[in-house]
């Protein structure tokens, strides 16, 4: 019972019939103190009506008895009294009995002239005519009881309404809430057998729960991928690094079997392990700045358009080949500045790295609908079967070119990680006559 009393359909079902009771209590309260005021000021009316019809009346009169009857013929149990200054007082049938008793009455401070007795209410009035004065009761008790009845005809119905929709809530909820638990018990599910291929059912109804499950496939899809590169990323990365440790290992016993005896061996060994422990300094370097990513990264305005003519700059002061450029200025992005010089580096770089001297790199940075970095070169290029995979960490083309170029294959993957993380789209296609043209978007914001 206490897990019933905490799930959805319980919760909301009676908060449901509080809300509800709350809101008819109120409009119940509103009801009676209009209905109370209907009939007070209804019972004035009366009296002002017969008030107004004695007033017609001329003093010389000799009739009063039978006006005074008259003017209550429409309730006997009313009663009027008339009282001349100059005469006596004459009183309708029952009259003198009924302002009696009300003189004995409780009259109410709320309700000027209203008057309780035991089990009478009247409401009293005085008027002053030329000659007279006219006292009016009105009698109550059937205004008042026809309110009463309509009352607790609206207590009922309310309470109908509050049975009808607490149960009509406590079924839909209920139907929703079958949704949930289905929901869960699919996730303990995927976490107990850890199925890669099972996903949550996503309902065409409610959409708040519809948007959830697919949230919640989207995030577990994105996981699933995340975990695969990593799982990936150990494999490459352990085979990377075995690689140039064993060649160095390789060249140690070397010398130490030869060295004594071949002197000459000694130089180039130790030159290849010079060589290849720089290489492993900068794949290991890389790949703590891969994992770096997604930390915390101290963000603020950056001039991309001062920065990337800096690195162009650099560029042309480092490498032979002739480097141009087009860059629009004052355009601006919240960034890491660090992020967004590795993106320059990388790509300057990779640029730098895959051309020959004799050729050339031209940079151009714009802002139309996004903000477009381009680098094209004029190498080689990239085969198309190789363009969706070049991004990959330790990727790299298998050509003569690529053989015959140092790099940890890392740059590519530290630029499109990058630019994942601004939500930017990073693409790369051929250059004519001939290489390639990598291109960086992000979003203006």
């Amino acid at each position: 019972m206490t897990d019933r009393k905490k799930g959805a359909q319980f919760q909301l079902t009676s908060r449901f019939v509080a809300i509800l009771t709350g809101l008819l209590l109120i409009v119940n309260v509103a009801f009676v103190t209009i209905s109370l005021y209907s009939v007070y000021y209804y019972l004035a009316d009366q009296a002002k009506e017969i008030a107004t019809t004695l007033e017609e009346v001329p003093q010389a009169t000799d009739d009063w008895d039978a006006l005074v009857d008259v003017t209550i013929a429409k309730n006997e149990e009313d009663a009027v009294r008339i009282l001349l200054t100059d005469g006596p007082t004459y009183y309708s049938k029952d009259g003198k009995e009924i302002f009696t008793e009300l003189a004995e009455g409780t009259a109410l401070p709320i309700f000027k002239g209203i008057i309780l007795m035991e089990d009478e209410i009247y409401y009293f009035q005085r008027h002053q005519q030329q000659g007279r004065t006219v006292e009016i009761a009105i009698h109550g008790n059937t205004v008042i009881e026809m309110m009463m009845r309509m009352l607790v005809i609206s207590v009922l119905l309310n309470l109908f309404a509050v049975l009808i929709g607490s149960w009509i809530i406590y079924f839909f909820v209920g139907k929703w809430s079958k949704t949930l638990q289905q929901m869960t018990q699919e996730m303990k599910e995927i976490e107990l057998t850890n199925n890669q291929a099972k996903l949550l059912s996503v309902p065409e109804t409610p959409s708040e729960i519809k948007q959830a499950a697919s949230s919640f496939n989207q995030l577990l899809r994105m996981q699933r991928e995340a975990m695969k590169r990593e799982g990936q990323f150990v494999t490459d990365a352990s085979h990377e690094l075995r690689t140039p440790l064993t060649a160095i290992r390789g060249h140690v016993q070397l010398i130490k079997r030869r060295g004594s005896a071949h002197p000459e061996v000694i130089a180039p060994s130790i030159d290849f392990i010079d060589k290849e422990s720089k290489r492993l300094e900068t794949m290991t370097n890389q790949l703590l700045l891969l994992g770096k990513h997604h930390a915390t990264q101290v963000c603020k305005e950056v001039d991309f358009s001062v920065l990337v003519q800096q690195e162009v700059q650099k560029l042309q002061a480092s490498c032979p080949q002739e480097v141009t450029f087009d860059i629009q200025e004052n355009i601006h992005m919240y960034a890491d500045e660090l992020e967004l010089q590795q993106i320059c580096q990388n790509l300057f770089g990779n640029a730098r790295k895959y051309s020959a001297a004799n050729e050339t790199i031209h940079i151009r940075l714009q802002a139309n609908e996004t903000i477009q970095l381009d680098v094209a070169d004029t190498g080689e290029g990239i085969p198309d079967e190789m363009k969706g995979r070049i991004f990959e960490r330790f990727f790299r083309v298998d050509s003569s070119r690529s053989s015959q170029v140092e790099g940890s294959g890392i740059g590519l993957a530290i630029v499109a990680s990058i630019v994942e993380k601004y939500q930017g789209k990073l693409s790369v296609a051929d250059n004519q006559p001939k290489g390639s043209i990598f291109t960086v978007e992000f979003p203006k914001k």
